[in-house]
């Protein structure tokens, strides 16, 4: 019930990264239930390899807790990237004295409780038997179809509608449960890859291939939501999700495995292409100097100055105003880098290049394991195509900073990372099974 709970509150009230604050604090503390839970209840889904994935969580919230550590002034002021906090304190008149290394401690311990959501989904994507992972995959289906109901609604009412969620939104376009229009949107897209796979393991249950007749409508909601949020990043994903239909089923009536992988990659990694391309030319946070390739160059200028150990994770909004032109300010301001791997290497510096690099080593290793694999696992295939989905919009967005999208990705991961593939029945109804382990 605690599983089910957390990922109806995290899809329905963790649709903002930084609005909704006791939507997000409801969700996690339920989510430190739920690893509490895993804690006590050991089993060997987190042994050996499969717990790879856990550490570098892990190892990113730790990260996150180091840099709120105390500092003496002898070092702190000697850190790069510190050099205008400690003019604004000289002409305060205040000591430097000890201080946290991180320059937006507030921010950084909330980095840090953002990121148990995920990590409660990982665990329950690696531990939980295989029909409540089916189920959770409609649950994300259905919650899909109803944000984008709200989103239609939403639209419908206008620019003063009561149905936005978010004092900060993107008023007039459709964002459903979400503050951003753009991460519905990816919602929209991630949604075709888990209800196709939904719809191949559930066949064995014995239900007729008219099951696949649900799929149809699925997409078209979908799509629909996709073209209300008037998201360019989200058009590029949806179509990878459309091209995951015939990956993740088709071989299963007699097509080369490998040849939908193949189809499934040339086609990610054209259309991921366009998606940066595209959307690197729109606008970013909105307003004169807020695109996204002028957000990015003072994001990179600022991760030179800050080199190699970062201004703290989540600090993005403290420390991106200095980088600004004064003459060209106004009272709208940039939230985020619309491009989280170039905040969260501000944030985090050297130490959070490893941790992505590694994660990036283990996200390959492990995809290329699901789809070369001798036995069929629907929904290790779909989670793969999720998490590319995600990964591919944050290169100019930041979809994983909301808890909705952050449980979805972990849970992703967490099947990913099983130990045990499943093959799924055949057109006649067979039901063969075999395991695999990954290594990774």
């Amino acid at each position: 019930m605690l599983t089910y709970l957390l990922f109806c509150a995290a899809l329905l009230m963790g649709g903002a990264s930084q609005g909704g604050i006791y939507g997000n604090a409801a969700i996690q503390m339920m989510a430190a239930v739920a690893i509490a839970a895993a804690l006590v209840t050991r089993t060997d889904a987190t042994e050996g390899p499969p717990r790879r994935v856990l550490w570098l969580l892990i190892a990113a919230s730790g990260l996150a807790i180091v840099q709120l550590l105390p500092l003496p002034p002898e070092i702190w002021t000697n850190l790069p990237g510190r050099r205008l906090a400690i003019e604004t304190l000289r002409l305060a008149g205040i000591a430097p004295g000890w201080r946290p290394f991180s320059l937006a401690p507030a921010a950084t311990l909330g980095a840090a409780l953002a990121l148990l959501p995920a990590i409660a989904a990982l665990l329950i994507g690696m531990r939980a038997p295989r029909q409540q992972l089916i189920a959770l995959y409609a649950t994300i289906t259905a919650i899909m179809m109803l944000s984008v109901m709200l989103g239609l609604t939403q639209r419908a009412t206008g620019l003063d509608s009561a149905l936005y969620l978010y004092a900060v939104t993107n008023r007039g376009l459709a964002v459903g449960f979400f503050a951003n229009s753009n991460h519905l949107a990816t919602l929209c897209a991630l949604s075709i890859p888990i209800a196709t796979a939904w719809l191949v393991a559930r066949r064995g249950g014995g239900r007729t291939n008219g099951a696949w007749l649900l799929l149809v409508p699925i997409v078209l909601f979908a799509l629909l939501g996709v073209a209300f949020t008037s998201s360019i990043a989200g058009l590029g994903l949806s179509l990878i999700g459309l091209v995951s239909i015939y990956a993740i089923s088709r071989w299963r009536r007699g097509a080369s495995k490998r040849g939908a992988f193949a189809i499934l990659a040339i086609a990610a990694a054209v259309l991921g292409a366009g998606v940066v391309l595209v959307a690197s030319q729109t606008g970013g946070a909105g307003g004169d100097g807020m695109g996204r390739l002028v957000l990015w160059e003072r994001t990179l200028r600022a991760i030179g100055d800050s080199a190699p150990w970062g201004t703290g994770l989540g600090s993005f909004a403290v420390v991106y105003p200095a980088y600004e032109n004064p003459m060209t300010v106004t009272n709208v301001f940039a939230n985020h880098a619309h491009n989280d791997y170039l905040e969260t290497l501000l944030g985090g510096g050297a130490p959070a290049l490893i941790l992505m690099l590694a994660f990036a080593y283990w996200w390959m290793r492990t995809t290329i394991g699901v789809w070369t694999a001798p036995v069929r696992d629907a929904l290790a295939e779909a989670a793969t195509v999720v998490t590319a989905i995600v990964l591919l919009h944050e290169i100019v967005d930041y979809p994983l900073r909301t808890a909705a999208i952050g449980v979805v990705f972990g849970l992703c991961c967490g099947i990913m990372a099983r130990p045990n593939r499943v093959t799924e029945p055949r057109d006649n109804g067979s039901d063969t099974r075999a395991s695999r382990h990954v290594s990774a």
